[in-house]
């Protein structure tokens, strides 16, 4: 996910700051208790009472996604489909997919208008699958689960995927200047993968700057806590978002925890998104 100042998905939700700001002012004043986290999920919560911004369950945990075009975008760019989201589901736990692809055969089509120059990044990005993890995406005959790679805007750079394996017909879209490094992480969703500073464990490495993120935005950095991560905290993982994510300002939204800046990684997998896809994979 390319989440850069001005990308296609990093637009505000929202205008109202105005009201946005007095439900977060009133937060710190009445919940001094209550760490940023907390605070910034419960003014979003009442701020951005829109039709679509939604609260829903995944796998018991409360989340807030934002419905749009008919489809369940959690994170920015993981789609939901509403038997996920159903309260008590157990489709999915933790920070990676338990929906695993059948022996970890994926099998794929490109939509005919995808152009020349996508078609070559998915062909690049899916050698990097097949010869680095455990999963072989496969072209596909006539097999009826199946992902089929979807041309986005012609314009950005951005793309989305479902998470985990579905069954049926499941889409990977990917924008015109779409990077190869972001197309495996595209896929990763599919295999299974949520993005890495939503551990349970990520405030040991990392810090969320709350206050430079855009109004509406806060959620997509809510730790999603409801199973048991695979490997330990990789802030170089491919499924890592930039530092400055959402930024308002174009300031950092995550830093290291000691404040220091990471360097963000579209170029591949490191060694640690490899060894967690063949955990999940073995």
């Amino acid at each position: 996910m390319n989440k850069k100042p001005n990308g296609l998905l990093y637009r505000q939700i929202l205008t109202g700051k105005t009201v946005f700001m007095s439900f977060l002012i009133a937060a710190v004043l009445t919940s001094c208790s209550k760490n940023n986290e907390e605070i910034a999920s419960e003014a979003e919560t009442n701020a951005f009472n829109v039709k679509n911004v939604k609260k829903g369950q995944l796998n018991g945990q409360e989340i807030i996604y934002e419905r749009k075009n008919g489809m369940n975008f959690f994170q920015g760019d993981i789609v939901l489909t509403d038997k996920q989201l159903a309260e008590g589901s157990e489709f999915n736990k933790g920070g990676a997919s338990y929906s695993r692809w059948p022996s970890g055969k994926i099998y794929y089509t490109v939509a005919s208008n995808m152009g020349s120059i996508n078609a070559n990044k998915i062909t690049t990005a899916v050698n990097e699958y097949n010869t680095k993890t455990n999963t072989q995406w496969i072209p596909r005959t006539n097999q009826t689960n199946y992902v089929e790679f979807i041309f986005g805007s012609s314009s950005g750079s951005d793309g989305w995927a479902h998470i985990g394996y579905q069954g049926g017909k499941q889409t990977v879209s990917l924008d015109q200047y779409i990077s190869v490094g972001s197309v495996i992480h595209e896929m990763g969703h599919t295999v299974g993968l949520y993005h890495e500073h939503t551990r349970k464990d990520r405030d040991q490495y990392v810090k969320i700057l709350w206050n430079n993120i855009q109004s509406g935005q806060s959620y997509n950095f809510n730790i999603y806590s409801s199973g048991t991560d695979i490997g330990p905290f990789n802030i170089n993982s491919v499924m890592m978002y930039w530092p400055t994510s959402y930024s308002k300002n174009g300031l950092p939204t995550i830093t290291r925890a000691d404040n220091s800046s990471f360097t963000y990684n579209r170029t591949g997998f490191t060694t640690g998104d490899i060894n967690t896809i063949n955990a999940m994979y073995p």
